[in-house]
């Protein structure tokens, strides 16, 4: 009987999300403005790309050693919307910005991701593959790697999101000695921990995965984060009365 219980209930959410999705997604389009709270890691973000285009230099985004196809997903994918970010506001220069990865699934959608920047914003003469490096196939090489492009590339920003655990470190301590601003993002407590410690703007915890909503203009990314608060009140609200009426007695 529990185990129908919570099929009915895992059934019912995801209903109840899909709803919650088409109707925000809804009042987005016809004006309504979320009011999201301060995340100073992608508030930074234009910043550091101005920053960028004004010394004639380029943001290096690295995405980490995680895949498309994994339990990292989503990890990806939030890099993939930070990276366009990038891509879109360095198109206006001559200065593509290096991104660079680990993982040879995610390396066709990197560099889809920046020529569609370019081809839709009609610079494709600035479009340049090689700026897309698979740098290694796991995390440390890669972090080795990073160095040597924030070293030797004209970085001026240093932006990080992905799968990262200690390795991190080597890449953003290539970013302070050249004193360029770095905004680090990781979905393992040993990235958080040298994001925290390393970078002026780091994305601690689930913030890495809001990536969408604060950097893109569609609604439809909007709407699944506040969906997603809506879903975890009412989960919470369950969860409270649950416990209540099992302290009463009403259920065992």
């Amino acid at each position: 009987m529990s185990g129908l219980l919570i099929l009915v209930f895992g059934v019912v959410f995801l209903v109840v999300g899909a709803l919650l999705m088409i109707a925000f997604t809804y009042l987005i389009r016809q004006g309504l403005r979320p009011d999201f709270r301060r995340l100073p890691g992608y508030e930074a973000v234009p910043g550091q790309i101005g920053q960028a285009i004004e010394s004639d230099g380029r943001v290096h985004v690295s995405l980490g050693a995680n895949s498309i196809v994994a339990e990292d997903t989503a990890t990806t994918l939030a890099g993939l919307a930070m990276l366009r970010a990038v891509a879109e506001g360095s198109s206006i220069s001559d200065r593509q910005p290096v991104a660079s990865t680990g993982n040879a699934t995610a390396y066709p959608l990197i560099a889809d991701t920046v020529r569609r920047v370019y081809q839709a914003s009609g610079e494709m003469e600035k479009y340049d593959p090689k700026a897309i490096r698979q740098e290694a196939f796991n995390a440390v090489t890669l972090a080795g790697g990073a160095t040597a492009i924030v070293e030797d590339n004209d970085v001026r920003a240093n932006i990080l999101i992905g799968s990262f655990g200690p390795e991190v470190a080597l890449m953003a301590q290539a970013g302070l000695r050249k004193n360029i601003p770095q905004t680090i993002a990781s979905d393992r407590l040993e990235g958080q921990a040298v994001a925290y410690t390393m970078a002026e703007t780091p994305l601690i915890g689930e913030e890495l995965f809001a990536a969408s909503a604060y950097l893109d203009n569609l609604p439809a990314p909007k709407a699944s984060l506040i969906s997603q608060d809506v879903l975890r009140l009412l989960v919470v609200g369950v969860i409270l009365v649950g416990a209540l009426l099992t302290t009463l007695g009403l259920i065992g």
